[in-house]
């Protein structure tokens, strides 16, 4: 359920659209019902309801597709603890190119972290990923 706004109904600069997504969420046999709101810049003939859910579901594609990686294989949270922000860009960076290149690499199901334990000392390996051409990104 979707409606245009005015933003000064809402206290928010922009907001030309409301809606609100009703989901539930199974838990060891108990559902739980939730409420979850979203706001968007775009008017709703621009954004109508389905689309405004579909760029919603896209929004957990990049979540499951690169931030899980990288906390939970890539222990990231724990790992990059830093005093410098330069530092700690850096790291990042190079976190993120390591996930593009294990995606690149992987022929069968292994595990980033598992990936990541192999290939350390494999700096010609790597080198040469990172030289080839690109392919088709399979996300």
């Amino acid at each position: 359920m979707t409606r245009s706004i005015d933003p000064a109904e809402l206290g928010l600069l922009g907001a030309a659209q409301v809606g609100r997504l009703d989901k539930t969420r199974r838990v060891h046999g108990t559902t739980n019902p939730t409420q979850m709101w979203l706001v968007t810049s775009r008017p709703l003939d621009q954004l109508p309801p389905l689309a405004f859910l579909t760029a919603r579901r896209q929004e957990w594609g990049i979540e499951n597709g690169l931030h899980h990686v990288l906390d939970v294989s890539g222990d990231e949270d724990r790992r990059l603890k830093v005093r410098n922000l330069n530092s700690l860009c850096v790291l990042a960076l190079i976190s993120r190119v390591s996930v593009a290149v294990w995606r690149r690499d992987r022929t069968k199901r292994q595990s980033y972290y598992r990936w990541r334990e192999l290939n350390k000392a494999r700096c010609n390996h790597l080198l040469h990923l990172l030289c080839r051409p690109p392919d088709k990104v399979q996300w």
